[in-house]
């Protein structure tokens, strides 16, 4: 497990709760409807306001997060890793969105592996993967362990 990479998901994990399907929705309309009426503001960059972890619909932290689970769950052609990519974006979604996270036995069945090596693996997989890809959006992160 790669610290930096597991508080980052964590932290998507914590943000995407509590913010909803905000970040799914395209449209300002949308995103009213969704946040009760309340519009919110982007502080995301080139917006001229400060960024922290709560920038944008999921944060900073939380956006680079979901930028690079699409990318690694993408077909192999278009420079993602095809099943093993959509294996490990569900393995994410059921570690870190659920609240309170499963234990490591439920998070396995739910995969369907027999195993804690191949969850633990996996996991490590995961985190392999999406290092690079956070580092190279949120060059701090590497300071953050």
């Amino acid at each position: 497990m790669i610290e930096r990479v597991e508080m980052a998901l964590i932290t998507w994990g914590d943000q995407y709760r509590r913010r909803g399907t905000v970040a799914m929705l395209q449209c300002t309309l949308g995103a009213m409807i969704d946040a009760q009426g309340e519009m919110i503001r982007s502080t995301a960059l080139g917006a001229g306001y400060g960024v922290g972890l709560e920038s944008g619909p999921l944060g900073a932290v939380g956006e680079a997060v979901e930028r690079a689970l699409v990318m690694i769950r993408q077909p192999v052609e278009a420079g993602g890793h095809g099943k093993v990519g959509a294996e490990l974006v569900k393995l994410a979604r059921v570690r870190y969105l659920t609240d309170p996270m499963p234990l490591v036995e439920q998070q396995a069945k739910r995969m369907g592996w027999r195993s804690q090596a191949t969850y633990r693996s996996k996991l490590h997989q995961l985190h392999v993967l999406l290092e690079p890809l956070l580092l190279a959006e949120l060059p701090w992160l590497r300071r953050a362990s």
